[in-house]
């Protein structure tokens, strides 16, 4: 039995997914538990235990409270995005070193920066990689020019959202259009910056005003574009999906507009102009599913909802 555990037990430094088959998973448990370890899936276990979600006692496996282990794997993706944004500084500063200044990255502005990076999009074959803050103040939201073109050829293509950018009235269709053309898409509060990588390219938006051209950190550096995926794939771990609209399929039909829109972070304001209501209209609602799903704050709303497999 112990080496039965032991295959489905992550890694240490793996970062499990809790998606759809996991919070499944976790909710059969919850509902049905304790359950026999071998009528259950055994990815989706491996996730629950690799994050302190269940427990194994003599083959049969339970379920634990969710708070203390989703708060802990929280502070580790963080600890480790923290480590990497000190490693890509360590490693720029010993590659500047030992190469006599020349560590890969070229800084470009205005047109030739726009220039360069579409030939980038252009040239990718194999994923594109994105952290989003959007566009500065102004400027029209819309895809970027060349990623339909990419998602066609067969470009896997990633994009962790900042929430703030869907306070915007036009940024939550645009976003939902993209998914819809195969991109997959997360939301994050705290995005710092607009990146972009292209298999082994990347691009670093530098610019600090809105009345300064566009300025772009080109990096071809093969290390520090590594260090940046690595920055990317922590975002990732910690955002939450953008789903399509018909996502929500197991949640009431009444509470799944409501739910999608909770789930990106954005004030009741911004929930209230999607739905086409007002925020008092939005505050009643989201009192009613509190009260549907038997949580008294946002933070119990907010689990319960993962608990169910709901998002």
């Amino acid at each position: 039995m112990d080496e039965q555990i032991a295959r489905l037990e992550l890694p240490e430094t793996a970062m499990p997914e809790l998606g759809g088959a996991a919070r499944t998973l976790y909710a059969r448990l919850a509902t049905e538990g304790p359950l026999s370890i071998g009528e259950l899936d055994a990815a989706a276990l491996a996730a629950l235990l690799s994050t302190g979600l269940a427990a194994v006692d003599d083959d049969v496996v339970d379920v634990l409270p969710p708070t203390g282990p989703l708060l802990e794997l929280a502070g580790r993706h963080t600890r480790r995005a923290v480590a990497a944004h000190q490693a890509l500084d360590d490693l720029a500063t010993i590659w500047r070193s030992a190469k006599g200044g020349e560590d890969g990255v070229e800084l470009l502005s205005g047109a030739a920066a726009d220039r360069r990076s579409r030939q980038a999009l252009a040239a990718s074959e194999r994923e594109v990689l994105a952290l989003s803050i959007g566009p500065r103040a102004g400027k029209t939201i819309e895809p970027a020019v060349g990623l339909q073109a990419a998602l066609d050829r067969g470009v896997a293509v990633r994009v962790v959202y900042h929430s703030r950018l869907f306070q915007n009235p036009s940024a939550l269709a645009v976003a939902q259009a993209c998914v819809a053309a195969g991109e997959q898409a997360r939301v994050f509060p705290n995005v710092p910056v607009n990146m972009t990588i292209m298999d082994d390219f990347a691009t670093l938006n530098v610019s600090y005003n809105n009345d300064e051209p566009i300025h772009l950190a080109c990096v071809h550096n093969q290390r520090i574009v590594a260090s940046l995926t690595a920055i990317f794939a922590a975002f990732w771990q910690l955002a939450m999906p953008l789903e399509p609209q018909n996502a929500l399929t197991e949640a009431p039909a009444e509470f799944r507009d409501l739910i999608r829109l909770l789930s990106l972070g954005i004030t009741d304001r911004a929930i209230a102009r999607e739905l086409g209501v007002s925020e008092r209209t939005v505050g009643r609602r989201v009192t009613a599913l509190q009260e549907h799903l038997g949580a008294d704050t946002r933070f119990q709303l907010g689990l319960q909802i993962a608990r169910r497999g709901w998002l």
